[in-house]
């Protein structure tokens, strides 16, 4: 079986796959050799690509877990078929990519196409349909995101009616249901990106709507932007793809079961980035440790690729804080980060020092990292005021948890900060007095 892998309209790959081996090969109009057009796993050149680089990125845009089961179920294919859910849920994938049959005769070069409006009521219904139709998926919808939790991608029209996706026309928007299992899911998530927002975080556009009078989580694609009135699509990928770390098995995400580090997903800003997006990252895993989320895993951190194929860190997305459901409900919930901080797994155990500790593992100097986590703690205070009232129906708990945590994190900081002067004066005593001992003895000779 083989699969075509369009970009912007253009054959640019091919993907194969050959006794459960999935391969892929760049074609002509790939564009520039050594650019990261697919993934920086797989820079363009003439190589052919092994099932570890390939299968790890493109089984990394299909879904996880019951929703991929349930649709595998729906187009007659077994569980384990990536190639088969790719080529009837590849019109629509996470980033710049669409996927399509080898010998599919159209190529979606535009965006143009207006899509079928639908009122708030079919919203509703087709929300209520996600347990039978993962994704919004039938006939006509075929799209693909990765995760387990149930979402239904949709069009947000000129108009401010929504819409359907479909062939040429382009998703803009994930709407979440509240997690079964997890209260105030939906008012978790939403107060933690907007507080991420307001605290200068660049951070996945986040509010709540009410359809038949559920709440539920509305996230505006970053990966999609409207340029003269068209929808085009921006090519992104997830840390586990981009270090070809293969999730057959979900918790392999996590770097407890061999997933990505911060080490290697900063590594990979090195090579194809810049510091300012190593210096968002950190502001992102400060950000994690004051709302106590021990959940941000390697799928849940995403780089964007720039025309000039350089990269940058995506926007923060999928946030809540797991620790107030320790804290408010008794749940036993896991404490261990999904991806360490200064080789520290659990979250309560991180102190700011672990965090300049890890940047400079980074090749952050400490001074700069010190200054990017001051000046987010800093930020948070009012940040925490403007973000209540983003989401007025936060439940004060989750509030006061964060407060808390905040309130440790700079006591902590201000106690690092006077260690490291009395330090400093103790190095400045001692020199002058070895100077003076020094001279003392000069004198005597």
């Amino acid at each position: 079986m083989e699969l075509m892998v369009l970009f912007d309209g253009r054959h640019v790959a091919t993907l194969y796959e050959r006794g459960r081996q999935m391969t892929m090969v760049y074609t002509d109009e790939a564009g520039p050799l050594d650019a990261p057009l697919v993934s920086m796993a797989m820079p363009v050149g003439s190589r052919r690509y092994d099932n570890q680089h390939a299968r790890a990125f493109f089984r990394g845009l299909l879904p996880e877990g019951e929703a991929r089961r349930m649709l595998a179920y729906d187009f007659r294919l077994d569980e384990s078929d990536d190639m088969g859910l790719l080529a009837v849920l590849g019109r629509d994938c996470a980033g710049a990519l669409v996927i399509r049959p080898g010998d599919s005769a159209s190529r979606p070069s535009t965006n143009t196409v207006v899509p079928k409006a639908i009122d708030n009521s079919e919203v509703a219904r087709r929300l209520r349909e996600l347990p039978m139709h993962p994704l919004g998926v039938d006939q006509e919808i075929r799209v693909s995101l990765a995760g387990v939790q149930a979402k239904l991608l949709l069009t947000k029209l000129d108009s401010g009616h929504w819409g359907l996706p479909g062939d040429n026309v382009v998703s803009t928007h994930i709407l979440k249901l509240a997690h079964r299992d997890l209260l105030d899911s939906v008012t978790n998530e939403a107060f933690c990106i907007n507080l991420a927002a307001r605290a200068g975080i660049l951070a996945a556009h986040t509010t709540i709507a009410t359809f038949a009078g559920s709440a539920v989580l509305v996230s505006e694609r970053y990966d999609r932007r409207r340029v003269d009135g068209v929808l085009q699509r921006i090519h992104q990928e997830d840390a586990c793809q981009a270090l070809s770390v293969l999730t057959v098995v979900p918790e392999h995400k996590y770097e407890e079961f061999g997933g990505p580090t911060l080490a290697k997903i900063a590594g990979l800003l090195d090579l194809w980035g810049d510091a300012q997006s190593k210096e968002e990252l950190l502001r992102q895993v400060a950000f994690h440790l004051v709302v106590g989320n021990a959940d941000a895993h390697g799928k849940n951190v995403s780089f964007l690729h720039n025309n000039d194929g350089s990269v940058g860190l995506a926007p923060i997305y999928d946030v809540m804080s797991t620790e107030y459901y320790a804290a408010a409900y008794a749940r036993p919930m896991s404490s261990t980060l999904g991806l360490f901080v200064n080789a520290k797994r659990n979250i309560n155990d991180v102190t700011v020092e672990d965090l300049v500790a890890e940047a400079k593992r980074w090749g952050m100097r400490r001074m700069l990292a010190e200054q990017v986590i001051h000046q987010l703690l800093d930020r948070l205070p009012d940040a925490i005021e403007q973000a209540v009232n983003d989401i007025p129906s936060v439940p004060e708990a989750l509030v006061d948890l964060i407060r808390a945590r905040l309130h440790k994190i700079r006591t902590q900081a201000v106690r690092s900060d006077q260690a490291i002067a009395e330090q400093i004066t103790r190095s400045s005593v001692d020199a002058s007095e070895d100077e003076r001992g020094t001279g003392r003895r000069r004198h005597h000779f």
